[in-house]
């Protein structure tokens, strides 16, 4: 496995920083990687600098698609132990800005179909890997590019992306198998005020800014109620197995009981954004000088929804609360549907037999991600997707995402290259 780690090493190295992206260099890199393997590959570039890169393995239709985006977060490299570009190996970890997202995934993947190559392993259906640019910041010249752009994709019968994981324990032994076949729907919008300009030593009531602190003021005091949708009751009942009958009592009766139980765990704060739509304030713009009473002020707030809330009664209802004059709520872009994975294909029922192998007895839960990833785009076009990176993971290590030393364990990276490469087996052989 040195030459994967050789590999990984490089393909860290590339700053993909975005934005602005810069992908192309890093596409070019996996195509000569998978092409001296004989693998086809081909880079699309959708814009100049921006690049995705699709590689195909075996013949027929059915493909399973491993999916993993090749761009990062920047970072603030002065406050880095180590280069965040620098693929550095210490103390058993590999250190650098994409080694959690999703580069390392991305380098285990790669090499999963080499292995595959290599061996000579027949396949009943096609493996498929696609690195897409642009994911950290909306996926318009990645994923949803590619899904408008390249038809073959929208013949794909599964995904796998980035996404859950393997938990553990405080002593390392794993707790669960999270595995994303949803995530919530992203509404993110404005609130914008209007008033009169004037200069700030004379009040004269129709302030901007004024008008929208109220207002903001106003909807943040509004806590949308909990609600348990199916997917995630399956998952908090699987997560709190048998140990924590309170737990399960307190999941029945829901409402207070639960929120007030949900308070006294760690994980309250993920937990409480499953159980109900969320926005959170995020900008706020307002005035240019400290003398001069703004025209204009602006709010905005990154609104995630769960997959079954109608978005237009949501807005109705944040609207009703909206008693200023001057003042508006709007979209800043249209609200996409992404429905649940069913829990039935034979990607998952694989993750779920390769689990139950590795570690027998841990459960594995299907789970709601709060946030947003690549599959919507698929999901969307009614894609069965799975968001599972194969890295068992202590709640510490996970929170090193788009985090200062973002680092991963060398033994996280070569346990998730044999596990892709089983489930190669297990869904293609």
């Amino acid at each position: 496995m040195e030459e994967a780690l050789r590999n990984l090493q490089e393909y860290l190295r590339i700053d993909t920083s975005n934005p602005p992206g810069r992908e192309e260099e890093a596409a070019k890199f996996l195509q000569h990687l998978l092409s001296k393997e004989g693998i086809s590959c081909e880079v699309y570039i959708p814009e100049p600098g921006r690049a995705n890169l699709l590689a195909k393995l075996g013949e027929g239709k059915g493909a399973l698609l491993f999916l993993h985006h090749m761009d990062v977060v920047p970072a603030e490299r002065d406050l880095w132990t180590e280069d965040p570009f620098g693929g550095c190996i210490k103390d058993g970890f590999i250190w650098g800005r994409g080694t959690l997202d999703t580069k390392a995934f991305g380098m285990a993947q790669v090499w999963a179909l080499v292995l595959t190559k290599r061996r000579s392993q027949r396949l009943k259906r096609p493996v498929w890997l696609l690195a897409t640019a642009d994911e950290e910041t909306g996926g318009k010249a990645g994923a949803k590019w590619c899904l408008e752009n390249i038809p073959d994709l929208r013949e794909v019968a599964f995904v796998l992306n980035e996404g859950g994981s393997i938990v553990l324990r405080d002593d390392g032994t794993p707790h669960h198998y999270e595995i994303s076949v949803a995530q919530k729907v992203v509404a993110q919008f404005s609130l914008k005020a209007t008033g009169r300009s004037g200069h700030g030593s004379i009040p004269h009531g129709d302030n901007a800014a004024e008008k929208l602190v109220r207002t903001t003021f106003k909807l943040l005091a509004y806590q949308p109620p909990i609600r348990v949708i199916p997917l995630v009751r399956h998952y908090l009942e699987g997560i709190m197995g048998d140990e924590n009958p309170e737990a399960k009592k307190a999941l029945e009766v829901g409402g207070q009981k639960l929120e007030g139980f949900l308070k006294t765990l760690s994980l309250h704060p993920q937990i409480m954004a499953m159980l109900r739509d969320t926005f959170t304030l995020t900008v706020l713009k307002a005035g240019t000088k400290v003398n001069v009473i703004p025209s204009q002020a602006e709010a905005l707030f990154d609104c995630r929804l769960l997959p079954d809330t109608d978005p237009l009664e949501f807005f109705k209802g944040l609207r009703s609360l909206l008693d200023e004059e001057g003042v508006s709520l709007e979209p800043l872009s249209p609200v996409e549907p992404s429905p649940p994975s069913p829990l039935t294909t034979p990607l998952y029922k694989a993750i779920e037999r390769l689990a139950h192998r590795k570690d027998p007895g841990v459960p594995v839960v299907p789970m709601l991600i709060t946030g947003a990833t690549d599959s919507r785009f698929f999901r969307s076009a009614g894609i069965p997707c799975y968001d599972f990176v194969p890295f068992r993971l202590k709640r510490e290590e996970l929170s090193l995402v788009h985090n200062v030393d973002e680092r991963l364990r060398l033994e996280n990276f070569f346990f998730a290259i044999d596990f892709l490469y089983e489930l190669i087996l297990e869904v293609a052989t």
